[in-house]
């Protein structure tokens, strides 16, 4: 028998949560649009979908990792991120591994891209980024946290203060991907509610483990979870 908090669905315990606000707006229509062509209708219920949008409005912890994870497959290689942003923020450390993977002296490095220091252990770096060639990074897997984290820090950031995001072509596609995964598990709610239980508490379970670690390490952790899990597919 399920217990009360079990008694509504998955998508119903997100929008009951105090911190959710609708996800609404042109961008909510155009990942609703994406949303509809990916999935079937029927079996997936109409209305599964337009909940599923709507709760975008609270992103789980999990799901950021998912979309990080996502978001170098999805990505379109188009450099647009590299030349608009207007500047690019970059720790000393990063900077420093850069410098030491190019072989070059750091201050002539920093000398070279016009880094402009911040008083804070960190440098603003004028975009288009100095590091581009074409449409690729030349220090792609040594690339500071900002580049690593985008488009998904920006976007959440964004929606986060009710605006849209026109920032990168592949934000729609992950938020999609959320609406999607959201959706399938409130119909397996409804199918099948024993193995979305037994699924959810192995999860938990596994969540519990990282909850002493600080959040950015328990984040890379599980980004590099879903990065590997990807990788089987």
């Amino acid at each position: 028998m399920r217990t009360m908090s079990e008694e509504k669905s998955p998508l119903d315990r997100l929008l009951a949560r105090p911190d959710f606000k609708p996800f609404s707006g042109p961008h909510a229509f155009r990942v609703l649009d994406l949303a509809k062509k990916r999935l079937k209708m029927p079996p997936v219920r109409e209305e599964d979908v337009l909940k599923a949008v709507s709760s975008l409005g609270v992103v789980l912890e999990t799901e950021v990792a998912m979309i990080i994870a996502l978001q170098q497959r999805l990505c379109q290689r188009c450099g647009n991120c590299c030349r608009s942003r207007g500047s690019i923020r970059m720790k000393k450390e990063e900077l420093q591994i850069v410098a030491d993977t190019l072989h070059m002296e750091y201050k002539k490095l920093k000398d070279r891209v016009n880094a402009v220091p911040m008083g804070d252990g960190t440098f603003i770096v004028s975009q288009p980024c100095p590091f581009l060639r074409g449409n690729l990074c030349a220090i792609h897997p040594v690339r500071p946290s900002t580049c690593r984290g985008y488009p998904v820090n920006e976007l959440l950031f964004t929606m986060g203060q009710g605006k849209n995001f026109e920032g990168c072509p592949i934000a729609d596609p992950l938020l999609t991907e959320i609406v999607v995964k959201r959706v399938l598990e409130e119909q397996m709610w409804r199918e099948h509610p024993e193995e979305l239980k037994i699924m959810a508490e192995k999860r938990r379970g596994e969540l519990a483990k990282l909850a002493e670690m600080p959040q950015a390490e328990r984040m890379r952790v599980l980004t590099e979870e879903y990065a590997r899990a990807l990788l089987k597919k």
